[in-house]
């Protein structure tokens, strides 16, 4: 049996593992392209002022329409030193990255229409937390998306979530956080939830801030 502790990660954690895996993260999380590309494609569809929470190296920042305004923040100064050269690039929408911790978010409540945190929910030490994080910096009638790997109960996912479990702390995520931990947070009422590419690997939830 899994121990808490193994499952823990804490920021000290994500800061130095991400510090390692900043120069080849994108080559590592190509399996995340397409469900990338399938969630800002949903917030295309909304427009607005969105929070990219866990913005990471800014590989999605591209992906964005004009119609969206974007702030990005994330624990990992070396990650954020990549996504920070993409804006100065030419992205214009993008308003501002900055380096925060999701747990404590640095904004007003309903400063955003939206909040998107692709594979981020995992690396943090507490996801209920942030995830009222969330709600609180929503407008009501805003939406708070989700994309990542929770622990599977079947197939071989399985069997890879037990074996990098241990490795929690080093990798900077929670290869096995169940899915509960993000299903019920007051304010936020769950509107769809895709299973996205690859198969059985990636989930996307769809919540809706009540008023």
């Amino acid at each position: 049996m899994t121990t808490s502790t193994n499952r823990s990660v804490e920021g000290r954690d994500v800061k130095t593992a991400y510090a390692r895996w900043a120069p080849i993260y994108e080559f590592i999380a190509t399996p995340t392209v397409p469900a990338r590309k399938i969630a800002a494609k949903r917030v295309n569809a909304i427009g607005g002022r969105f929070l990219e929470a866990g913005v990471g190296s800014g590989s999605a920042l591209p992906l964005y329409g004009d119609n969206v305004d974007l702030v990005g923040v994330d624990l990992s100064h070396d990650m954020l030193k990549i996504a920070r050269g993409r804006v100065d690039a030419g992205l214009k929408n993008v308003e501002a990255i900055l380096e925060m911790d999701l747990m404590n978010l640095a904004f007003a409540d309903a400063s955003f229409d939206g909040v998107v945190c692709m594979f981020t929910i995992t690396a943090v030490p507490d996801a209920a937390q942030v995830m009222r994080e969330f709600a609180r910096v929503v407008k009501p009638g805003g939406i708070v998306m989700i994309a990542s790997h929770f622990e599977a109960d079947k197939g071989p996912w399985q069997v890879t979530d037990r074996v990098l479990t241990p490795f929690a702390k080093r990798l900077g995520w929670n290869p096995s956080m169940p899915i509960d931990g993000v299903m019920e947070t007051p304010g936020l009422v769950l509107e769809s939830r895709e299973e996205l590419p690859p198969v059985g690997l990636i989930t996307l939830l769809n919540f809706r801030r009540t008023a």
